[in-house]
């Protein structure tokens, strides 16, 4: 059998601080977030089974968003349609390096 964990426990393990798994804790009694529960409800001493903090953890980790990284095509795109729009409303834009 494996030992519980502890709040102490679980903050190496998930390199968060205390007051992020308990703010997690929070938003999970609410029914906002998906943090295992703990086994016991004592505020001091909560106890967790490692077996579902490693699930969540799984989960959490294949969730997690990947980056959108724009292509130097559609940035200069982006860039010139934003300097267009400024030039239209009056703002005088001038290049970086053409600066008097």
């Amino acid at each position: 059998m494996q030992a519980l964990l502890t709040i102490q426990d679980l903050i190496p393990l998930l390199r968060v601080s205390e007051p992020t798994l308990r703010r997690w804790l929070a938003e999970t009694r609410k029914g906002t977030g998906n943090f295992p529960k703990p086994i016991n409800g004592f505020k001091r001493k909560l106890l967790f089974h490692p077996d579902e903090i490693e699930r969540w953890a799984g989960c959490r980790q294949q969730s997690t968003p990947v980056a959108k990284i724009e292509s130097v095509a559609a940035r200069q795109r982006r860039h010139n349609a934003a300097l267009s729009s400024l030039r239209s409303k009056g703002v005088n834009v001038t290049p970086k390096g053409e600066e008097s």
